[in-house]
């Protein structure tokens, strides 16, 4: 029989593929059963199993085709590590219990009032505040009283005072008056022996022109004749005047003294020895 004649013999399976194949199984299972019993390890790395396929002699066998090499699986992350426990809060000790306070002992009921006593205390109240009110108003009217006495005696002090000063200032204006007068009487008596023509003069000039600026008031009756006295400084100036004996009124007076006043200066005299500072003559105005 020749060999075109013989049947065809099946290949033979190569055990070295066999072997690989199996290696790579149980790996498989491996790698499984370890990411599951162990989730925080990082997944070992696929061993590649390098087999050499020995040929038998004598029998030609076909290649077997290229197989690609396994791609590697990718690298799992790393598991986060594990957050520290946090450490238990202290418990708070247990307070004491509070001991219970004593209940206080029941106390006597107090004893009921009795209404003749209350009646008594109430109208003896009564007459206490009366006393008091009474002792009070009979301070307050002591002390106005007093405030009075006390103003009585003040308002006569005061009047005794202004009639010392009264007193007093009516005694200086006597002694000026009595000085003047007497200065006057002396003036009097050195000017009679002098001109009497041109002291008499000057003296119409002075008259005339106190007349001039005299108002007649009404009260001014005829026959009106007053002595005046006039102080004056050296130019005719007029520094006082005072009428002094006179037949009429004061309201008369005191327009007489107030001409006497508006007339300053006065006229002087042609000798400047006639000139005097104190002047008395009588007004005495014409009808």
């Amino acid at each position: 029989m020749t060999a075109a004649n013989q049947p065809a013999r099946k290949p033979v399976p190569d055990r070295s593929i066999l072997w690989s194949a199996l290696g790579h199984g149980l790996l498989l299972v491996v790698i499984i059963v370890g990411g599951l019993s162990l989730p925080h390890t990082p997944p070992k790395t696929q061993l590649a199993i390098r087999a050499t396929v020995v040929e038998q002699p004598g029998k030609a066998r076909p290649r077997p085709a290229a197989r690609p090499e396994p791609k590697p699986e990718p690298k799992a992350a790393p598991p986060p590590e594990p957050k520290p426990e946090p450490k238990p809060e202290p418990k708070p000790e247990p307070k004491p219990a509070p001991k219970p306070e004593p209940k206080p002992l029941p106390k006597d009921p107090p004893p009921k009032p009795d209404p003749k006593v209350e009646q008594r205390k109430a109208e003896q109240k009564l007459r206490d505040e009366a006393s008091a009110a009474k002792l009070e108003r009979e301070k307050q009217k002591a002390v106005e009283q007093k405030a009075e006495a006390e103003r009585a005696k003040a308002e006569a002090e005061k009047q005794k005072a202004a009639q010392a000063k009264a007193e007093a200032e009516r005694r200086r204006a006597a002694r000026e008056a009595e000085e003047l007068k007497r200065q006057l009487e002396e003036e009097e008596e050195l000017l009679a022996a002098a001109d009497s023509g041109a002291l008499d003069n000057y003296k119409a000039l002075i008259k005339q022109k106190i007349e001039r600026n005299w108002i007649r008031p009404p009260g001014a009756r005829p026959g009106l004749e007053c002595e005046v006295s006039v102080t004056q400084i050296p130019g005719g100036e007029v520094t006082g005047a005072q009428v002094e004996r006179c037949n009429a009124d004061e309201a008369v007076r005191r327009s007489i003294e107030a001409a006497v006043r508006r007339a300053s200066p006065l006229p002087l005299p042609d000798d400047p020895t006639l000139f005097e500072r104190n002047l008395r003559f009588t007004f005495k105005p014409e009808q």
